[in-house]
């Protein structure tokens, strides 16, 4: 060889700036680490929260159905009242010709209360 040494020294300056350069790198190394552990945390907190917003959308879908349910109930009844209430003036009218049947036929057959003192009867509920 060229009669210098392979193994020379490093010069002190150069020790510093990699002693420097180290110690930087591990606290980059370190912050680094705390930032995906909290990365990590809020993860976590992400998807404990979907969870949960998933299992309230769940209890509302089946809220709604049941509301879905109870509308259509009343809807039907609704229904039936507005069918019922249409036959309301056919029943009166059949209601007024069986009264006006009957008061012809009744005219003649005046009669009075069971247990009136009525002299033209005479009668008493307890004979």
């Amino acid at each position: 060889m060229s009669g210098k040494s392979v193994n020379a020294s490093i010069p002190p300056i150069a020790l510093g700036i990699e002693e420097e350069t180290e110690e930087s790198i591990f606290k980059k190394f370190i912050k680094t680490k705390e930032k995906i552990t909290a990365a990590k945390r809020r993860l976590a907190v992400l998807d404990q929260t979907e969870w949960m917003l998933r299992e309230r959308i769940i209890e509302v879908d089946m809220e709604t159905a049941s509301v879905k349910r109870n509308i259509a109930k009343i809807h039907q009844e609704i229904i039936n009242i507005t069918k019922v209430s249409a036959r309301i003036p056919k029943i009166e009218r059949d209601i007024k010709k069986l009264n006006f049947g009957n008061a012809s036929s009744m005219k003649g057959n005046s009669k009075t209360k069971e247990g009136s003192d009525d002299e033209s009867t005479r009668s008493s509920p307890y004979s």
